[in-house]
């Protein structure tokens, strides 16, 4: 296993530094009243950033980088705090485009696009093959995506039990929120940064970060996991019929669904996993980006033989 700078790392958990006010666009997937994000909020202002908050209406997890298309309606809240539904105002909009809205509404009241957008803090840890799914980390690579024109940094941070939407903000919640701040003074000092060379992140990426419920053993560097996770548990999703789909007549219809979740071996999951070093305690650190190409060499090779 290679927990890379982990005694540095840790540090973050315990000391802040002196970092640089940012402008920063803040969103989720649960809804922008609840815990975990109302007490990021409050953190990265108390620590001297210029924050906006535009989230989704209601929660809407699982919604990966989905965005709208059609008519919204955008209330705001509080003070720098913005709600986002589709029309009709009862349905809460995709995270990713409560996040441009986010992006948008800072971008007018500084005359500058902003230095980062943070999802969460998310209820729920977002790691292995559940990161794709996840709202709180399709708003991140939708921000760092060319889809607004210009990339902005992200970053998506996750945990279990500590931000319960039923339970308001509690101390467990708030030690999350200063930790993303603390770690976002840790990125304002890469030399790059302060040198002027780069952004906050670099090259168009974007950091999932995941908190665990207990005490942290640190922090590390970790590989997107590989395996099914569902509910905190490696378990695959059995879509089906309950007499097999494949019996069904033609214009036949019967109810279908999730048959059930048969367990996986964590033990066949990649190096460096993030799912199983999370479960080890860590706060696991991924870093992703929202370019689809492979590096596939020996498919590259074959596919360009085509003759057409």
């Amino acid at each position: 296993m290679k927990l890379k700078a982990l005694a540095a790392s840790a540090c973050l958990m315990f000391a802040s530094t002196s970092a640089s006010a940012l402008n920063i666009a803040l969103t989720n997937d649960d809804g922008w009243s609840t815990p975990g994000i109302q007490a990021l909020f409050d953190a990265l202002t108390e620590a001297g950033h210029t924050v906006v908050l535009a989230a989704p209406l209601d929660g809407q997890s699982g919604s990966s980088a989905a965005f709208n298309i059609d008519s919204l309606e955008v209330t705001r809240q509080a003070e720098n705090q913005y709600s986002v539904a589709l029309e009709g105002g009862e349905t809460g909009a995709e995270p990713a485009t409560a996040g441009a809205f986010a992006t948008k509404i800072l971008t007018e009241l500084t005359g500058e696009m902003p230095d980062l957008l943070i999802s969460g803090i998310n209820d729920g840890a977002n790691t292995a093959a559940a990161t794709v799914t996840s709202g709180t980390v399709g708003a991140a690579i939708h921000s760092v995506a060319l889809v607004l024109g210009e990339s902005v940094p992200a970053i998506a941070i996750s945990t279990d039990e500590r931000c319960d939407e039923d339970a308001g903000i509690t101390e467990a919640c708030r030690e999350v929120a200063d930790f993303v701040v603390d770690y976002v003074d840790h990125l304002t000092m890469r030399p790059n940064f302060v040198k002027g060379n780069s952004k906050l992140i670099q090259r168009e990426l974007a950091l999932n970060i995941n908190f665990p419920p207990g005490e942290p053993q640190g922090v590390v560097i970790a590989q997107q996991g590989r395996l099914p996770l569902l509910a905190g548990s490696f378990r695959s999703i059995d879509y089906g019929c309950p007499e097999g789909c494949s019996a069904l007549e033609v214009g036949e219809t019967t109810g279908a669904g999730i048959l059930g979740a048969p367990s996986v071996d964590p033990k066949g999951d990649v190096a460096d996993s993030d799912a199983i070093l999370f479960d080890e305690g860590f706060i696991t650190v991924v870093i992703i980006e929202a370019n689809y190409s492979a590096k596939a060499g020996g498919l590259t090779k074959y596919l360009n033989r085509f003759d057409f």
